[in-house]
């Protein structure tokens, strides 16, 4: 009880900007104070915490291995001060709170249109920023704080040291083409030796590429010789409608259209559909740094994207 009286706020708000400036003379200009009072202030906590918890060197100041095990408990008292005051002062606040969320481009064409309309029906005060990129993108501007959250695929654990994923759904590769489409087993006879078509088909970087060639026999189409490489969804979606190209896409980025019946979906005989089950399903989550504290508001949005995922597991494919 005694240290706990002893730590003030200014003393995690001061340990938290030198341990993310690691410059004393850079924290005390984010802080806006000098640098001989920032000094103090970290000379105060170390006589609390009978520890030291920086060291200069050449590469600047550096982290002692106390103040590696204290920062993610100083960063989550920080995190949960910050909640508790908005979530008495967010519904007073005379500026729209904002929400800064990523979200990987195949989520943008339903997901994430479903997930703002039904937050919007609910509250009409909070602001919420989308912006899309590559997964690997992404995690590293979640690093960066330029996001409350992200809605993404699983990567590997490798690339998501410090953040959590949440799981939401399973959001399998299929192939999509026009109606009318010459494969399409409504306007094709069975018997006709088919042309070959092009390909459009995620980039060799994309988690989705391994699974093409699977999907392909799968689905009788043999190998796929001539393609088109692209991560964009607007690109994809306009050359399949204008044309006989068969489309390697997320079930998040054709969705609609599919049940819409502008794009229609090539299915795997019942020997390649058992084959395939599984293989090209890849998990939706919500990922997060890890110890951070979501806001009151940003909370909200986070239960209606979790409903809205509850309605996606139900999909049969």
């Amino acid at each position: 009880m005694m240290i706990d009286r002893r730590i003030k706020f200014r003393h995690l708000l001061c340990f938290l900007a030198v341990a993310q400036q690691r410059s004393l003379q850079n924290a005390a200009a984010t802080l806006s104070i000098t640098q001989p009072a920032v000094s103090n202030t970290i000379k105060e906590l170390e006589g609390i915490l009978e520890v030291r918890l920086f060291r200069r060197s050449r590469k600047g100041t550096e982290l002692t291995q106390h103040a590696e095990a204290f920062f993610p408990h100083a960063e989550a008292c920080i995190n949960s001060l910050q909640q508790a005051a908005n979530s008495v002062g967010w519904t007073r606040n005379a500026n729209n709170p904002i929400i800064r969320i990523g979200a990987a481009r195949a989520l943008i064409a339903s997901f994430v249109p479903q997930v703002l309309m039904t937050f919007r029906q609910r509250v009409r005060h909070i602001q919420v920023n989308v912006l899309t990129g590559t997964t690997r993108d992404l995690t590293a501007q979640l690093r960066d704080r330029e996001f409350d959250f992200v809605l993404c695929r699983y990567s590997e654990p490798e690339q998501t040291v410090g953040l959590s994923f949440e799981y939401l759904y399973a959001d399998p590769l299929v192939v999509v083409v026009r109606p009318g489409h010459p494969l399409h087993k409504s306007s094709a006879a069975a018997d006709d030796e088919l042309p070959p078509f092009i390909a459009i088909l995620p980039l060799k970087t994309s988690i989705n590429r391994p699974a093409v060639d699977t999907l392909a026999m799968a689905l009788g189409l043999g190998p796929i010789t001539d393609f088109i490489e692209s991560h964009s969804i607007l690109l994809g979606r306009t050359y399949t409608l204008k044309s006989d190209a068969i489309w390697f896409a997320p079930w998040s980025a054709v969705k609609d259209d599919v049940e819409m019946g502008a794009l229609v979906k090539l299915l795997p005989s019942a020997k390649g559909k058992n084959e395939t089950a599984g293989l090209m399903a890849r998990s939706v989550g919500l990922m997060m740094r890890s110890n951070s504290v979501p806001t009151a508001e940003t909370q909200l949005l986070i239960g209606v994207i979790r409903e809205c995922a509850l309605e996606h597991r139900t999909e049969v494919f």
